[in-house]
């Protein structure tokens, strides 16, 4: 697989998975040949949330770039803020709310 180079801003905005907020998919499965399932830039606004749910065959990776976000993680509930770094492992039941607009990098590995 030959390199790739793509502008952030020339990405279309989708529609999360989960139905909460928009994100830019830098790289999907398709276009990697590691165990990325996904790299996405995306944005809640306040309030929005994600419900909880489970992904058996990920883990997921969070980097809040801008905003305080609510996790629940494993029915533990803790709020973070732009410059931390959240690693959720597969089979991990979790959720997340934007307590303000938020932007993040997601990355998702499957195990």
């Amino acid at each position: 697989m030959g390199f790739t180079i793509k502008s952030i801003n020339a990405i279309n905005d989708v529609t999360t998975s989960h139905g909460a907020g928009i994100k830019k998919v830098l790289c999907s499965n398709d276009e990697a040949s590691s165990n990325i399932t996904q790299i996405a830039v995306s944005r809640l606004k306040a309030g929005e949330q994600v419900e909880v749910h489970v992904h058996e065959t990920m883990e997921e990776h969070f980097i809040i770039e801008d905003g305080t976000l609510e996790f629940m993680i494993d029915d533990k509930v803790m709020m973070v803020n732009s410059g931390t770094y959240v690693i959720i492992p597969a089979g991990t039941k979790h959720g997340i709310k934007a307590i303000t607009d938020c932007k993040t990098i997601t990355v998702g590995c499957s195990v």
